[in-house]
């Protein structure tokens, strides 16, 4: 932790700043920061958004949370288990991008059965066919 704010801290990562804005650092609400904070106190945070153009870079440890408040309670406990505890963070964050891939995937194939509708036509018919038909014969 190289300084403090009344917003976050600034943490050097890799020779960078990066802010741990004070709503990252726990899920827990944090009344006093230099109560859970201090300069030059050494961190495990995860990087949650990095601005290469702006070079900025977006820290947290409220991710880092087996349990909300911890990072206000204990620490070192929290930073004891960010290995094991930003694996499970990042498996929970798969699974839910290949549920919204999913769930985006089933709502264009439902959207594709609606155009179909009620006909007995095989699958691979052109269902603009009919309009493109009636079209046709109104410019004729």
């Amino acid at each position: 932790v190289k300084a403090l704010k009344p917003y976050g801290a600034f943490v050097e990562v890799g020779g960078m700043s990066g802010l741990l804005h004070i709503s990252q650092i726990s899920y827990d609400r944090i009344d006093d920061l230099e109560k859970v904070l201090q300069p030059g106190m050494q961190v495990k945070c995860m990087i949650i958004d990095h601005d290469k153009v702006n070079g900025r870079i977006a820290l947290s440890t409220k991710t880092l949370e087996p349990n909300s408040g911890d990072m206000i309670r204990d620490p070192d406990m929290v930073f004891e288990k960010a290995e094991e505890t930003a694996e499970k963070y990042h498996k929970h964050m798969e699974e839910e991008r290949k549920q919204r891939e999913q769930t985006a995937r089933d709502l264009v194939l439902g959207l594709g059965d609606s155009l179909d509708g009620d006909s007995e036509e095989s699958s691979d018919a052109d269902p603009l066919a009919d309009v493109s038909d009636s079209l046709d014969s109104l410019l004729s």
